[in-house]
């Protein structure tokens, strides 16, 4: 059985996000770790108590986004997870900005996470955050030394980056696919930004069986049309106050939009 549908359990999830504020040794890290959690269980509530299916945990303040981490870091971050998984009896996934592979996998493998999100898994990328070689090969073999059940969920095309080489889009999807990864991630091209109904129809025609979700860009208003031919969707700003990514969850927000996925 797929990976992704076991987490899931064959249901289109809506998975919202954690963003913790800046970690130790990102350069807006304010000097206090535990505002860093106590934001953060915030939010997790918030989506909990919303109905959320689903959570990923994201070190989205740390920007500029390293592609390599200090040790303070990733362990600072490890800390809140394993609290907040202590939290929350939802399906859980890690995110490391910006494709840290090894700390996702030994973050969600060590804090009993479920899933983790990756951004560059078949493709060679660039960005603001410098450049991104597949990580596919390696992840893969980690997650042969140590195994776990933990579904692997990648993105094509990932936003915020441009391809170093272009390759086509049903060559990319093969790789992915064939490198091991559970479920594929069609987004925009920025946070916020929504990638259209017929590019996540073209990606679902293309992998077949593998699941297929949204990563960027679902609201209250266009959540049904995306599950419609999608898998699943993450959430991020339409769960905010006023609908601001750099603002805290807002349960009501968050009942709304899970209300019009029934």
């Amino acid at each position: 059985m797929n990976l992704f549908r076991k987490v899931f359990k064959d249901s289109k999830p809506i998975i919202g996000m954690v963003h913790l504020q800046p970690l130790p040794g990102a350069p807006g890290y304010k000097g206090d770790l535990e505002a860093v959690y106590e934001a953060a269980l915030y939010d997790l509530k918030g989506l909990i108590n919303g109905g959320a299916n689903a959570v990923i945990v994201e070190n989205f303040g740390d920007i500029p986004y390293a592609t390599d981490n200090e040790l303070i870091t990733n362990t600072a971050f490890a800390a809140i997870a394993a609290r907040l998984r202590n939290e929350c009896d939802l399906p859980m996934g890690i995110n490391v900005q910006f494709n840290n592979f090894e700390a996702e996998w030994a973050i969600a493998y060590s804090c009993g996470y479920d899933f983790i999100r990756e951004e560059v898994f078949a493709e060679n990328r660039m960005g603001p955050n410098g450049v991104c070689i597949s990580s596919g090969p390696a992840l893969m073999r980690l997650k042969a030394k140590y195994p776990k059940d933990i579904a692997i969920l990648a993105d094509v095309n990932v936003k915020h980056t441009f391809a170093i080489v272009e390759q086509p889009l049903d060559f990319t999807i093969e790789s992915i696919i064939e490198g091991g990864a559970d479920c594929l991630i069609c987004t925009g091209i920025t946070t916020g930004k929504s990638p259209s109904v017929d590019d996540v129809k073209e990606m679902k025609r293309i992998a077949g069986d593998v699941p297929v979700i949204v990563g960027s860009g679902v609201n209250a208003k266009t959540v049904k049309d995306y599950l419609s031919v999608s898998d699943g969707a993450i959430i991020g700003s339409s769960f905010k106050k006023d609908g601001n990514v750099m603002n805290p969850i807002d349960e009501e927000r968050v009942k709304a939009l899970m209300e019009n996925c029934r």
